[in-house]
């Protein structure tokens, strides 16, 4: 049989069962844009993602606590990164110019008939440098009311909306775990960090958090939920990784797997970068059954 008479037959075929044909046809087309659209899904959140942190400057990288598989397996955050650490990655590591100690929790807040609960940041002066934060009003967190354990607090945009709405926040009193704090400044808008909100944060002196609210203290001193570190420039962030790496295991005293992590937004990337990867393949392997 040549091509002529395969072609005549095809076509027989086709007009004899048009109804048939007709959807066969539509289920390749929709198949072929099922696994096209899927596969840009994929892309784009990888690109949402990698715009996410680059909004962070490209030099900064992330000390956390715990091994992969100890996070990976632990219900809590373990408690295995303290202040000290980070005031000798400060003093010690020559490669980086800034460090900022964080510690997180989720607290009841209320301003007179309003109450909610909200993300609580314990940070440090050095906070808004590294994270490429803004101050709207007012002021920031200063080393003074870290000594002090000053109750002060500064408010995502979100939070200032929420609570006051058009009056003055500034100056104001609202109670967080049932303690009063005063409001001594307003972040400007930063928006959402891979889904969390960063305008409905509030953020206190680090020791106020640590000692009023949670009672992150250990023998060590007080432990830490990451470190967001600063390096001098693009050319030494494998250096900082590096040099931060070796400083922790001689403080942690380790001669097997390491209790932390330093991770750089390379690093991240290429999680998130894995992550949505196989979002991607599973999505493709799937769209053909979704119609």
């Amino acid at each position: 049989m040549d091509f002529i008479e395969s072609l005549t037959m095809a076509v027989k075929t086709i007009t004899a069962h048009k109804l048939r044909s007709s959807l066969t046809m539509l289920g390749i087309v929709i198949g072929n844009s099922s696994v096209i659209g899927m596969v840009g899904i994929g892309q784009a959140a990888q690109r949402f993602a990698a715009s996410q942190f680059e909004a962070l400057g490209p030099n900064v990288l992330f000390v956390v606590p715990g091994s992969r598989e100890t996070r990976r397996n632990a219900i809590e955050t373990p408690n295995t990164l303290v202040m000290k650490d980070a005031q000798a990655i400060d003093q010690q590591v020559p490669t980086i110019k800034a460090v900022s100690p964080q510690i997180t929790s989720r607290q009841v807040v209320s301003y007179l008939q309003e109450t909610q609960s909200k993300t609580i940041q314990g940070v440090t002066p050095q906070f808004l440098p590294v994270r490429n934060y803004n101050i709207a009003q007012g002021r920031f967190i200063t080393e003074d009311d870290i000594e002090r354990n000053n109750r002060v607090a500064v408010l995502g945009a979100d939070v200032v909306e929420t609570f006051f709405g058009e009056s003055p926040a500034i100056g104001q009193s609202m109670r967080i775990k049932n303690i009063s704090f005063r409001v001594i400044g307003i972040l400007e808008p930063k928006g959402t960090m891979l889904g969390n909100n960063q305008d409905d944060e509030i953020y206190l002196p680090i020791s106020t958090l640590s000692n009023n609210l949670v009672g992150r203290t250990s023998p060590y001193g007080m432990q830490l939920n990451f470190i967001s570190v600063t390096a001098k420039n693009e050319d030494t962030i494998k250096a900082a990784q590096f040099q931060i790496e070796n400083l922790l295991r001689l403080r942690h005293q380790i001669t097997g797997e390491d209790d932390f992590r330093v991770e750089t937004q390379k690093d991240i990337l290429e999680i998130v970068g894995s992550i949505t990867g196989a979002l991607t393949v599973m999505l493709v392997a799937i769209a053909p059954f979704l119609y």
